[in-house]
This record gives C-alpha cells, sequence and structure tokens, in this order.
C-alpha cells in the first residue's frame, strides 16, 4: 500500500508544529514573567480547585481579621468606660462613708449631697457612653436608644433591651462585645427587702401578737425604739426562712428585752443571737441577725429618762395612754413590688393611670414582663398591652377595658391600676408601666435616694438614725454594685484575651493557608528557565526543518 503525502499536507503539519512550540515557549514565557505556575484551570485542574478552596478560606479568615479589630476596640472602649465607672463609684461610696460619720451638722451633709448630685451625673454620662459608631454601649441590640432616663420623680429608668451583641472571629468561636445595662447597672441585688411598721399599744400585746392594722402609729415625741430597715445578708435564707413565715412583730417586755413572733403568733425569738437581750445605750445600736436578715435596733432616750434604771421607763399598762418602752412593737414584712408609671409627653388627654398594687402575685410573678410594659389605649375604654421596650413591628400581648364610672380600675397580668377622676383616657394615650422590684435597685436609684436623705439633712435623734440606716443601705448596695460591674470587667478581661489568642491562630492559619497557596500556585524558576531553553530549541529546530520539508517538490528533481 502507497501512501501519498500531498504538499499541502506538509506544509498545514509543519505550521501546526511551529505553533504548538511557539504556544510552548510563550506560555513558558508568560509563567516566568508572572511568577505563577498556574494561568488557567486547565493547567493543573486539581491544583485550581484546591487554590479556589484556599483563597475563599483565606477571605473568611479576613472577615475574621476584621471582626477581631471591631470586638476588639469595642472591648477596648467598653473596658475604659467601666474603669471610669469604678472610679466614680468608689468616690461615691468615700462620700457614702463620710456621710454616716455622727458629727456632721446639717450643712456638711448638703455640702456631702451636692458633690453626690454632681457625680451620680457623671455616672449617668458613663452609663450613656457611645462607641466610635454612635451606638451606645449598654443598651443591649437598640444601640439607636439611650439607655439610662431621669424620670421626673428623681428615679431612673432603663429603656434598653437584655441583648447582647457578638461577632463571629473564628469557625465556631463568637465573642461579645458589649453589655447591657440592666445586667450591669439594673439588676443589682438590694439588701433593703424589708420594710417596718412601729407602733404602740396601751395594754401588754398578747400572744399571738395583734396585726400591724391594729396598732396605732407611735406619736414622735413618745418614741424611744427604733429599728432600721432589715439589711439582706444571706439571700437564701431570707427567701425560703424569712418570707415563709411574715408578717413578724418585734414587741419589748422590758427595758433591755423583746421577743419576735411570726405570722402564726409562734415565738421565734430563740433563733436570735443573744435571745432577744439587748445593751439599750450601747453606741451604734444593737445588731439583730435573724433568718438571713440584719436589723440595727436602738433606744434613744429623752429629756429626764433615768439611763441607770431603764425598767423605770416600762408603761403602766393600766393607764390609758401611758407610752414606754416596752409599748412599743415592730411589724416586719417584705417591701412589696411598687410600679412608676409615666404618662407620654403626646397624650390627648390629662388623664392618670395610677398602680394599686399586687392583687395575684403568682400571675404577676408569671406574666408581668420585668421590664415592665406598655399600656396603650386604642379609644376612651378599650386598651392594649405591650412588652417594653416597644417597636414599630411589636405585638400585643394582652388586651383590656377600663371602663367608668371612674375612678376605674383594672388589672394587667395580676397588678391592679386605676385612672383617676375626672378625667378619662383618649384613644392614642400611652403609658408606661415599670415594676419596681425590692430584689434588685439599680445603682443610680440608691445613689439617688442617699442623695435626697443627705438633702433633708434632719437633726433629731430620730432623724440622725435615719440617716445612718439610709447610709448602711447605700454602703451594702454600692458594694453589690461594684461587685457586678468588677465581675463583667473580668468578663471582658477573658474576651480580650480570648481575642489575643483568636488573632495569634488566626495569623499562623493563614501563614500555612498563603504557604500551600504558594506551593500551588507560585512558579520553579529553575525548571521554568530550563524547559523555555529547551522549548526554544524546539521551536528552533522546527522551524528549521520546515524551511527544508517546505522546499522539497518535484520540480527540484527534474533536470
Amino acid at each position: 500500500m502507497v501512501m501519498r503525502i500531498s504538499s499541502i499536507q506538509a506544509f498545514n503539519n509543519g505550521v501546526n508544529g511551529i505553533g504548538r512550540n511557539y504556544a510552548d515557549v510563550i506560555r513558558t514565557q508568560e509563567q516566568i514573567s508572572s511568577g505563577n505556575r498556574i494561568l488557567t484551570p486547565a493547567d493543573d485542574p486539581v491544583a485550581s480547585v484546591r487554590l479556589l478552596q484556599l483563597e475563599q478560606q483565606q477571605s473568611v479568615l479576613k472577615q475574621y481579621k476584621d471582626n477581631l479589630t471591631a470586638a476588639k476596640n469595642s472591648l477596648t472602649q467598653e473596658e475604659t468606660t467601666l474603669t471610669s465607672t469604678v472610679n466614680v463609684l468608689q468616690r461615691i461610696r468615700e462620700l457614702a462613708v463620710q456621710a454616716g460619720g455622727g458629727a456632721l451638722s446639717a450643712e456638711d451633709r448638703k455640702s456631702i449631697a451636692k458633690e453626690l448630685g454632681e457625680r451620680e451625673s457623671e455616672l449617668l454620662n458613663l452609663m450613656n457612653s457611645r462607641n466610635a459608631r454612635g451606638e451606645y454601649l449598654f443598651s443591649g441590640f437598640l444601640g439607636k436608644t439611650e439607655p439610662f432616663l431621669r424620670n421626673p420623680d428623681g428615679t431612673y429608668s432603663y429603656q434598653g433591651d437584655e441583648g447582647q451583641r457578638s461577632l463571629q472571629v473564628a469557625g465556631s468561636s463568637n465573642v461579645a462585645i458589649n453589655d447591657n445595662g440592666k445586667r450591669l447597672f439594673e439588676d443589682v441585688s438590694n439588701a433593703n427587702r424589708v420594710r417596718e411598721s412601729s407602733g404602740v399599744s396601751n395594754a401588754a400585746l398578747p400572744t399571738p401578737p395583734l396585726p400591724a392594722t391594729t396598732i396605732p402609729a407611735v406619736p414622735s415625741a413618745d418614741q424611744r425604739v427604733f429599728i432600721s430597715p432589715g439589711l439582706v445578708q444571706d439571700n437564701q435564707a431570707f427567701n425560703e426562712d424569712f418570707r415563709s413565715a411574715e408578717p413578724y412583730s418585734l414587741v419589748f417586755v422590758s427595758g433591755n428585752e423583746f421577743r419576735i413572733y411570726d405570722g402564726a403568733g409562734t415565738d421565734v425569738t430563740s433563733e436570735i443571737p443573744g435571745g432577744g437581750q439587748i445593751e439599750p445605750l450601747a453606741n451604734g445600736g444593737n445588731a439583730i441577725n435573724f433568718r438571713g436578715m440584719r436589723f440595727e435596733l436602738d433606744v434613744v432616750l429623752q429629756a429626764g429618762d433615768n439611763e441607770l434604771n431603764l425598767d423605770s421607763l416600762l408603761a403602766d399598762t393600766t393607764t390609758p395612754g401611758s407610752p414606754g418602752i416596752n409599748t412599743h412593737s415592730f411589724t416586719l414584712q417584705s417591701a412589696p413590688t411598687e410600679f412608676a408609671v409615666t404618662r407620654s409627653s403626646t397624650n390627648n388627654s390629662t388623664a392618670v393611670v395610677s398602680p394599686g398594687g399586687i392583687s395575684n402575685q403568682t400571675t404577676f410573678d408569671s406574666q408581668f414582663p420585668t421590664s415592665g410594659i406598655v399600656l396603650r389605649f386604642i379609644n376612651d375604654t378599650d386598651y392594649e398591652v405591650y412588652a417594653q421596650p416597644v417597636g414599630p413591628s411589636s405585638p400585643a400581648i394582652a388586651t383590656g377595658t377600663a371602663a367608668g364610672p371612674y375612678p376605674s380600675t383594672f388589672t394587667v397580668f395580676g397588678a391592679d391600676f386605676s385612672i383617676s377622676a375626672p378625667a378619662t383616657v383618649a384613644g392614642g394615650d400611652e403609658f408606661g408601666v415599670q415594676p419596681q422590684f425590692q430584689e434588685q435597685r439599680s445603682i443610680l436609684n440608691t445613689i439617688s435616694r442617699l442623695r435626697q436623705a443627705l438633702e433633708s439633712s434632719p437633726t433629731s435623734p430620730a432623724g440622725n438614725l435615719a440617716i445612718r440606716n439610709e447610709v448602711a443601705i447605700g454602703l451594702t448596695n454600692l458594694d453589690n454594685g461594684l461587685g457586678k460591674v468588677l465581675e463583667v470587667q473580668t468578663e471582658i478581661g477573658a474576651r480580650l484575651n480570648l481575642i489575643d489568642t483568636t488573632e495569634i491562630d488566626n495569623e499562623d492559619v493563614t501563614l500555612v493557608n498563603k504557604s500551600v497557596q504558594a506551593d500551588l500556585r507560585e512558579l520553579d524558576y529553575a525548571e521554568a528557565l530550563s524547559r523555555l531553553s529547551f522549548q526554544s530549541i524546539v521551536l528552533e529546530a522546527a522551524q528549521q526543518s520546515y524551511v527544508k520539508i517546505a522546499g522539497l517538490n518535484l520540480f527540484n528533481q527534474l533536470r
């Protein structure tokens, strides 16, 4: 079999061969000039897929790096703000200790109250601090909402929520970048959770004692015995032991001895260290530790009293209106939850909604939002209830009716409220209701109460005792508040440490990623140069061969 190769076929084969060799040379030159081994996925499909995965990982690592920077900046600013807050609180504590001095005059206390007011405003500004993006540090998820507001009555309300923003800084690691003000400054354990009412009777109290409502108020001119508001020393004992048997009655039976009866009339005095015996003239009063509570009991003598014979101050129980130490009694029980109600400035009516107390404690505990509610009237009788904070898309959680005649009383989740007469509400009226739980008291409200007590500057012995008691409450609550802030500062330090270690880990992963990419993508110049030299020789040989082959034809053989 004879195969014939035409001239055109030989020509085309030669040109194609030169083109392929030339393309190889050009590609090698491009690789050398770019430094990359892979110019298109066809160069190495497997390596190209791996490079794509590594580039995606590199983009994620860059985002993590940006998140780490943002988180570090936010936490550093919060830490700085909390450091300033601690400094202010420590100064306020120093002022409180100074205000407790018994030798201070009314003017001295007013001077302390003035500085206390300045520190109170400084603290409010710190709690309403913003970050570099203009968002409030301590408002939770509501970064554009000012977290703390001063109410017209001098108390403070928290307007943020309980959210905590976070950023992802690694594949399975998120770091919180803020702390909400409710946790930091509102949910501070309150030591003052017990209220006491004093009274006298014209006869020795029986066992069980009379209810507090049957004991008339002690005339201030005849009162010789004073008891401080109770301070919670053991929260578990208070909740489990004290609250289970309240109210309690503390009754004096002699000039230096008292008895305590629980709500069922059982004598529980034996639980108190000392068994009810006191030193009436002890400097600083007598400490009574009872079921997780601590009270201070003071006897203040009046002109003409014989301090050497306090039993001479005992009343003649057969003589009506005869006051004495043994006619003093005190009823002790947990302070109830109170409510702060505010009217919206856009209300169309002058109606006022007033709190009436809790009528169903179980319902209140299980259903009433701890953040408070907003009552929004849709007409002059019907209202909707929203949980605070209220947003544009917040759903109503309850509805109700507050119809006349006025004053009209209505109940929301176990809490009673009334609309005062003769005003009636109008559609669109809104009222904010903030529960003031006794278990917690915000730092600002603690400072405000202490400042107001110092501004009142009583000069009587009873007034001085009231100042001492308010200072004791303030100091305990300030210590609780400082502990809460320091606890969060410790958590911030832990988060910053996490950020530092995560930055190092991410940098290590980034270096490994770049190294692997380099191994897959970058060119081996020695190999490429050798290959280029070889390809150039092949190209040159192909060109020379083509010239010789192209010159061969039958006409050259004719003579």
